[in-house]
């Protein structure tokens, strides 16, 4: 059985592998940072949790006071080094 951080990461990798568009801005990014593990993960990490402070947000606004608190609850806190397995997924497969 895998562990929650195990599941966040082999979930992100299967949405963002798949997708043309969030994998080409990824490999865009690995350009970008030459390669750097860490600054490439500080950046997925701060665009994940905005994206995910958003919705959080919405829910609250509209009334979901429940499903904003669950979403933020669920999706913050995975640290660094979850978002450097994901870095070093995509350097990897840039090849660098």
């Amino acid at each position: 059985m895998s562990s929650a951080r195990e599941q966040f990461i082999e979930d992100y990798l299967l949405v963002v592998d798949n997708d043309r568009d969030a994998y080409s801005e990824i490999m865009e990014l690995v350009a970008k940072h030459k390669g750097n593990v860490s600054a490439i993960s500080d950046q997925l990490r701060e665009e994940f949790e905005e994206y995910i402070s958003q919705v959080a947000e919405r829910e609250r606004e509209d009334g979901r006071q429940v499903g904003g608190d669950l979403i933020a609850q669920m999706l913050f806190g995975w640290g660094d080094s979850t978002f450097d397995k994901i870095a070093r997924h995509f350097v990897e497969k840039a090849g660098n």
